[in-house]
C-alpha cells in the first residue's frame, strides 16, 4: 500500500511540474533549440559552452585551394574562423548546394546562413613521461583541423538554409597579430 501512495505522489508531482510555466523538470529551451543565430564570434569566443552542440549561424563561407572555412564579418581574424569539411555533396538541401557552388564560382566566397555542429579545439591525450618539448608538438599538431591543422575550430555544416552573394565590399578573413608558433 505504500508503493501505490508513493507512485500517486510521483505522479502528481510530476504532472504539477509539467503544467507550471516553471516545473521540476523544466528546461531553458536554448538559443540552438528556438533555432537562434549564434554568432561565429560568440562560438568561438565561448567554445566551451558550444562544443560538439548543433548550432545556427550565419557567416561567409569561403573556399579555395587548400581552404574551406566559415568567418564572421564582425570578427574575420584567424581567432574566429572555423574549418569546414569540404564536402559540398554531404550539405543539405541539394538546391541550396546548387546556388552556393554557383556563388563561389567569381570568388570564392558566399554568405549562408547554415546548421551544423561546431567543434572546438580537439582534447589530445599527451602520455604520462612524455618531454615537455614532445607534448607541445603533439597538442599543436593534434588539437587542430583542415589543410596542415590550421584551425583552432571546425564547422560541419548539415543543412544550408539560405545563401546569397558574398558583399563585394566584405572583408576577407586575415591573421590574428598573434599567429601560432
Amino acid at each position: 500500500m505504500t508503493t501505490v501512495k508513493a507512485l500517486r505522489a510521483l505522479l502528481v508531482v510530476f504532472l504539477t511540474a509539467e503544467l507550471t510555466p516553471v516545473g521540476l523538470w523544466h528546461v531553458q529551451t536554448s538559443a540552438q533549440e528556438k533555432g537562434e543565430v549564434v554568432s561565429l564570434c560568440e562560438l568561438t569566443r565561448d567554445w566551451k559552452k558550444y562544443d560538439h552542440k548543433v548550432v545556427r549561424i550565419r557567416a561567409i563561407y569561403r573556399t579555395g585551394p587548400e581552404t574551406s572555412e566559415v568567418y564572421d564579418l564582425d570578427c574575420p581574424d584567424s581567432d574566429h574562423v572555423a574549418w569546414v569539411p569540404p564536402d559540398l555533396a554531404k550539405m543539405a538541401p541539394a538546391d541550396m548546394v546548387d546556388k552556393m557552388s554557383r556563388l563561389l564560382r567569381p570568388n570564392g566566397r558566399a554568405k549562408i546562413v547554415a546548421t551544423g555542429e561546431f567543434d572546438g579545439p580537439k582534447k589530445v591525450d599527451i602520455p604520462p613521461g612524455t618531454s615537455p618539448g614532445l607534448a607541445a608538438t603533439l597538442q599543436a599538431a593534434n588539437s587542430h583541423y583542415g589543410h596542415q591543422n590550421g584551425w583552432d575550430f571546425q564547422f560541419v555544416i548539415s543543412t544550408i538554409e539560405k545563401v546569397e552573394p558574398a558583399p563585394a565590399d566584405a572583408p576577407w578573413p586575415h591573421w590574428a597579430s598573434e599567429k601560432r608558433q
